[in-house]
C-alpha cells in the first residue's frame, strides 16, 4: 500500500469515527432529554396533586420531592421555586394560543381546557399567590397571541398605542376567564368563547378601523 492509500485510508477511519461520535452523543443527548422531561413530569404532577389536596400556598418544596420522590438537589438543577414549577406546568396552555399572522384567534380550546381542569383552576384562582402566578402568565400568552394576531395591520408610529391596547384586552380576556371560573363556569364554553371575541373585538375596534381607513386611503 502506498502512502497516498494509507493517508486515504486513516482519513475514512478518521470520518467514520467522528460520525460515530457524533451520534453518539445525539443518543446521549435524547436520553438527557427524556430524562429530564420525565423528572419534570414527575415533579408538575406531585405539585398539581398537593394543590387539589391543600391549596397551593400550602403546599411546600420539601412536599413536592417528597411526594415525587426525587432530591432537593434534583429538585434545584431544574427549578429555583415552586413558582417556576406552577408556570412550567401550565406551560402548554401557549400551544392552545399560538396562531400564525392573519389566522383568527381561537379561545374555544382554552376554554374547553379549563372546563376540563375546573377544579384545580379553581384552587390556583382561590389562592393569592398562585392567582397570581397564572393570570399574569395568561396575561402574558395572551397579549402575544394578539399582537401576533393584529401588529401587521398596524402602522410603525402606532406602536406604543397598539401595545397598550394588546396588554388591555388580554388583561380583559383574562379577568372574564376567571370570573367565569370564580362563578363555577355558569355557562359553556362555546358561549364563552364567542363571549371572549366579542369583548376582543370591542377593545381592539379603533385599530381595526383605523387599520382599514389607511387601507382605504392607500
Amino acid at each position: 500500500m502506498n502512502k497516498s492509500s494509507k493517508k486515504s485510508g486513516n482519513e475514512d477511519r478518521d470520518r467514520g469515527g467522528d460520525r460515530a461520535r457524533a451520534a453518539g452523543k445525539i443518543a446521549d443527548r435524547r436520553v438527557q432529554d427524556r430524562r429530564v422531561q420525565k423528572t419534570r413530569k414527575l415533579l408538575s404532577d406531585a405539585l398539581v396533586a398537593l394543590i387539589l389536596e391543600k391549596g397551593y400556598d400550602e403546599v411546600s418544596i420539601q412536599d413536592i420531592i417528597d411526594r415525587a420522590n426525587v432530591g432537593r438537589s434534583t429538585f434545584y438543577a431544574h427549578y429555583e421555586n415552586k413558582e417556576q414549577l406552577l408556570l412550567f406546568g401550565h406551560e402548554h396552555l401557549r400551544a392552545l394560543f399560538l396562531r400564525d399572522a392573519g389566522r383568527p384567534l381561537d379561545l374555544l380550546p382554552f376554554y374547553r381546557h379549563l372546563a376540563e381542569m375546573h377544579e384545580l383552576v379553581r384552587k390556583l384562582l382561590s389562592a393569592e399567590k398562585s392567582e397570581r402566578v397564572l393570570t399574569r402568565s395568561l396575561e402574558d400568552i395572551l397579549q402575544g397571541s394578539i399582537c401576533r394576531l393584529y401588529a401587521p395591520r398596524m402602522a410603525p408610529e402606532e406602536g406604543a398605542l397598539f401595545m397598550l391596547r394588546c396588554e388591555a384586552a388580554a388583561a380583559a380576556l383574562v379577568r372574564l376567564m376567571t370570573s367565569w371560573v370564580h362563578k363555577g363556569m355558569p355557562c359553556s364554553p362555546e358561549r364563552m368563547a364567542e363571549e371572549s371575541m366579542a369583548l376582543l373585538q370591542r377593545v381592539l375596534a379603533d385599530e381595526r378601523a383605523a387599520a382599514s381607513g389607511r387601507t382605504r386611503k392607500e
